[in-house]
């Protein structure tokens, strides 16, 4: 681990520092009125001890003197004070990710600290009702909805296949495993509609799947609500819910890098006129 880093997390992990640099992230201030906002949270302090915490702090770049003889947050303290408060945010759900290897194995760097975003979400541990709630939610998507799913059902398929006719747009990314059978179900499912060549034909820019194994499974409808539910081998796991515009935007940007790095399939709407 690079030096200055380790300085750094272990200047962090004392008491008060971490609390001098979020004061600072949001204006600057003087010794005095540093020791006034650190004492009003309730901690004891004297003076010179916050003036040492603040010269360690100026030592490892993370906090400037400015002109007029306070101090400011650098941008490499207002990095670490990101980074910090997201992994606190990410430790509530700390029991959850213990076991959570291949979903770490698989989702880049850029995308783990955005797993603090699952504290803006409702938990949902009946995986029955997640799904009641993402079947309901999909029936009402006017534009488009993207998924990384493993689910297969015909009847699910029927309303997709409504929601094509109504100008809904799907992205659909499956597990080689369900790949055969959803493609079956689609195709049963355009015949049980009872769809016109013209319908098919209409449809079938609507639907878009590729093929790639992910240890996650994901749901964003019309870019106003997602599902997020991480897989573990033999383990019924929580499914996280939210319309929060952060944890939207990330389960979005999460899906697209997949999407792009995942394989094509060619569906046989040709099957689905055969009698």
């Amino acid at each position: 681990m690079n030096q200055s880093l380790r300085s750094i997390l272990k200047e962090l992990g004392l008491p008060n520092r971490f609390e001098i640099i979020r004061i600072l992230s949001s204006q600057q201030a003087n010794l005095s009125q540093i020791y006034n906002y650190v004492t009003n949270t309730g901690t004891k302090m004297s003076i010179s001890g916050v003036s040492r915490c603040i010269n360690s702090l100026v030592n490892l770049d993370l906090v400037d003197k400015t002109d007029e003889g306070g101090y400011g947050i650098t941008g490499l303290g207002l990095l670490m004070l990101d980074i910090i408060s997201k992994l606190n945010k990410i430790f509530t759900y700390k029991d959850d990710l213990v076991d959570a290897v291949e979903f770490m194995e698989t989702v880049p760097a850029e995308f783990k600290l955005g797993l603090a975003n699952l504290t803006k979400a409702e938990v949902e541990s009946d995986i029955y009702i997640a799904t009641k709630r993402v079947i309901d939610e999909i029936s009402k998507a006017r534009m488009w909805c993207k998924y990384v799913c493993r689910f297969v059902e015909c009847g699910i398929f029927r309303m997709l296949i409504r929601n094509y006719l109504r100008g809904v747009r799907d992205k659909m990314i499956s597990s080689t495993d369900t790949l055969n059978d959803r493609l079956e179900l689609l195709i049963k499912a355009i015949r049980l509609e009872g769809l016109s060549k013209d319908e098919i034909d209409a449809i079938k820019d609507k639907i878009e799947i590729r093929v790639l194994d992910l240890p996650f499974q994901l749901g964003i409808i019309d870019g106003r609500i997602a599902f997020f539910q991480i897989l573990k081998p033999y383990k019924n796991t929580p499914t996280y819910i939210s319309t929060d515009r952060d944890f939207v935007d990330w389960a979005n940007k999460l899906f697209d890098h997949f999407w792009d790095i995942a394989k094509p399939v060619r569906i046989p709407f040709e099957r689905a006129l055969k009698s």
